[in-house]
């Protein structure tokens, strides 16, 4: 089980794991977006390492990315991650959290 903090408000999907210099095992950060949409992620300003998964409306998993690195140069020069599918939600967790998980595109996510 994967105990998440939820991001609801523009400026939590806007900050999500900046600044954060840990995240716990089995733990996560769920964003929940207004409108299915295709949604990208950067790592401007995150200190460590993750794993994201991208879920459309029914919680199916439609895009994986596994260990993500914090981006250490300027924002411009940071690279966009995921985006190519439409999602409703995305979860971040720490990188090695996919693989423990075993979790697989087309997989369904209880929320």
């Amino acid at each position: 089980m994967i105990r998440i903090e939820t991001m609801v408000s523009d400026f939590d999907l806007l900050r999500g794991m900046m600044f954060r210099t840990s995240v716990a095992p089995d733990h996560g950060m769920l964003f929940i977006y207004r409108k299915a949409d295709h949604y990208q992620l950067w790592m401007y300003q995150t200190l460590i390492p993750l794993d994201a998964v991208w879920l459309d409306s029914n919680r199916d998993i439609v895009e994986i990315v596994e260990n993500l690195q914090p981006c250490k140069t300027p924002a411009s020069q940071c690279p966009k991650y995921g985006g190519t599918q439409i999602s409703s939600y995305s979860l971040e967790m720490g990188a090695g959290m996919v693989k423990k998980y075993g979790l697989h595109i087309g997989q369904r996510i209880q929320l």
